[in-house]
């Protein structure tokens, strides 16, 4: 039984003896008989032609009176509580309209004066009673709820403006790994490692951070007591934002009492817990709206009909929907043309998750990249249906790495062993017949042994490619590193008869790594020679457009089908052509140039013709020496 069911069930005899009690003072003071004969006065004066006055009147007792009283009393006592305000003015005019007319016909036609002052009085004091006690009840209503509503757990973060400074200290330790810290208390050290309190700067105002390259200070005040704590931070790219950062936070609060507050303090005690209650919600509804929009994954919640009532900004990035039609849209609508890649339809997989409240993952491509839908039943407020709740994860990156990883193993089990194993078994051949061997078996072994070194190679080279970052960037010129890698290959184009020609300008100065742009530059060297036929030319051009440094190399050979073109940088990819002609590659060449250019923020073009020669062009920003 609810608290709601039992003011209802109690709320008629609680008001009842309000209007018995109101009933008593009526008869005490007399009052009662006063208004009686006062109400026959009028009712005779003001319709005499009605009253036969050689008919005498009889008037009933007062077991009537009370009788009447009773009945009214009982009527309002189960009516009133159960009625609105409105409704409870209307009934108790009607009660009063029906006892006055009943009153005029008793007293006309049947010569009866029934006494009904003290009903009258009853039903006019009825109204305001059963107000009041109505609104008691809602009072007391009100603070339970506003009680539970304080009581109830709430998100309450501690504030930095209320930590110790040892506390604070701890933390940041924790969170930033400095490399020396200091806490001092009103002249006396607290904790000290790697720095000195000589070396702090003057602190003017409580809870500013005051940064002096690498180290930075705050004054903070607690009580009676004020600490002065400076952080030695790591003197690296990340010291600058650590240091804005430090700033931003508040570490002293400036507590004022507004105008608003007073008032509403001194007006009610309530509207003090209305108040709390509504700051609390409000801040419960931002931390939720917040927390979903700012997930690395997709949320979408829905109705029990697979409606959707909210999602999140990846769902409007991810599927191309308007965040206004995504509300209300069925789940399946938005789903379909997004096949899941399991066997089951969009309409299987969402119905089962709310008819048999079981949770579902899918597999699903969207506009080319590759997610995981998560579905779980989910019981909606105030309701006992369920709905659904989907989590949408983004795994792109993670399948492009499980298809490098199968790349790397058939790499390493086919292209990395088929050599290896070639020489284990021409070793075992010369073992069993070592008088029998000859200049061809060693030349084959030596080739075979290149070929695993040149593999291996790439593969670390292709590695390292990945790996490189701007902390391994330094000022490089882009014509010496062209040079080197012309005249790294120049044996090679000396014994096909090819001529490498360099158009050169002035020095073109990069920030990069100069080691890795050699071996991306030699790479399409020895590809240009490799396809080239012999008594050929291969034009090397390096030149300036604007902030841009270009190298542009042309051969003369055979060129690229255009269906390769697309997937001439994939890794492990390899011309069919080439593969026919008996031109091995690693496959792993090209994708290394493109890693090492875009790591470099350039790009890189290929223009080929078949028959008449290829074209590769890499593009890259300029940086200034002097700067």
């Amino acid at each position: 039984m609810t608290k709601d069911w039992l003011t209802i069930k109690n709320a008629p005899w609680a008001l009842g003896l309000l209007l018995i009690l109101s009933l008593f003072l009526f008869q005490g003071n007399g009052l009662s008989d006063r208004l009686e004969h006062w109400l026959y006065d009028q009712t005779i004066t003001t319709w005499p032609t009605l009253v036969n006055h050689q008919v005498a009147v009889t008037a009933i007792g007062d077991w009537a009176s009370v009788t009447l009283s009773v009945l009214v009393l009982i009527i309002l006592a189960v009516l009133l509580p159960r009625l609105t305000h409105s409704y409870t003015l209307i009934t108790c005019m009607a009660i009063f309209g029906l006892l006055i007319a009943g009153y005029l016909l008793l007293l006309f036609y049947l010569r009866i004066q029934l006494p009904i002052i003290d009903t009258l009085l009853l039903i006019l004091f009825a109204v305001p009673i059963a107000t009041g006690y109505r609104l008691v009840m809602t009072n007391r209503f009100l603070n339970q709820q506003l009680d539970d509503m304080a009581s109830t757990p709430h998100l309450s973060l501690p504030q930095s403006t209320k930590r110790q400074p040892a506390q604070l200290l701890e933390h940041f330790q924790a969170f930033l790994e400095p490399e020396g810290w200091l806490l001092w208390e009103n002249g006396e050290l607290l904790q000290i490692h790697g720095m000195t309190m000589a070396q702090a700067p003057h602190l003017p105002k409580p809870g500013h951070w005051v940064h002096q390259l690498n180290q930075s200070w705050v004054k903070l005040e607690r009580g009676s007591s004020t600490y002065v704590l400076g952080l030695s931070l790591k003197n690296d790219l990340s010291r600058e934002v650590t240091q804005q950062y430090l700033r931003g936070l508040e570490l002293e609060s400036e507590t004022i009492m507004t105008p608003t507050q007073h008032s509403v303090q001194a007006f009610s005690p309530r509207l003090e817990k209305v108040q709390l209650a509504n700051k609390r919600l409000s801040q419960m509804q931002s931390f939720i709206q917040h927390s979903f929009e700012h997930m690395p994954d997709g949320i979408i919640v829905t109705d029990e009909l697979a409606v959707i009532r909210f999602a999140n900004r990846h769902i409007e990035n991810w599927f191309r929907e308007p965040m206004p039609s995504l509300s209300g849209m069925p789940l399946i609508k938005l789903l379909q043309g997004h096949d899941p890649q399991e066997n089951p339809s969009w309409h299987e997989i969402v119905s089962e998750t709310l008819t048999l409240s079981e949770s579902r993952a899918v597999n699903l491509k969207v506009h080319g990249r590759d997610f995981i839908l998560h579905l779980a039943p989910v019981t909606l407020p105030g309701d006992a249906q369920s709905g659904i709740i989907a989590n949408i994860s983004d795994i792109s990156e993670l399948r492009e790495q499980q298809r490098q990883h199968r790349q790397v193993i058939d790499f390493i089990s086919h292209d990395v062993r088929s050599p290896l194993v070639s020489q284990l078994a021409l070793i075992e051949q010369l073992k069993r017949d070592p008088s029998n061997i000859n200049e061809y078996q060693i030349e084959q072994l030596g080739k075979l042994a290149r070929r695993s070194y040149s593999l291996a190679e790439e593969f670390v080279n292709l590695a390292r490619a990945e790996q490189l970052s701007e902390t391994r960037f330094y000022d490089c010129d882009l014509l010496a590193i062209v040079e080197n890698a012309r005249d790294s290959v120049s044996e090679q184009a000396y014994e096909k008869h090819i001529r490498l020609e360099l158009n050169d300008t002035e020095d073109l100065w990069l920030q990069g790594n100069a080691e890795l742009l050699e071996r991306a530059v030699i790479n399409l060297l020895t590809n240009a020679i490799q396809y080239s036929a012999p008594n050929t030319t291969i034009t090397i051009q390096v030149y300036q457009a604007g902030h841009i440094a270009g190298l542009a190399i042309a051969d003369e050979g055979s060129g690229i089908d255009e269906r390769e073109l697309p997937y001439l940088f994939d890794r492990y990819h390899r011309p069919r052509h080439n593969e026919i002609a008996g031109n091995h590659g690693t496959g792993l060449g090209l994708a290394f140039v493109k890693t090492v250019v875009e790591k470099h923020k350039g790009k890189i073009y290929v223009d080929s013709m078949p028959g008449e020669g290829t074209t590769f062009t890499l593009k890259l920003p300029i940086a200034d020496p002097m700067g």
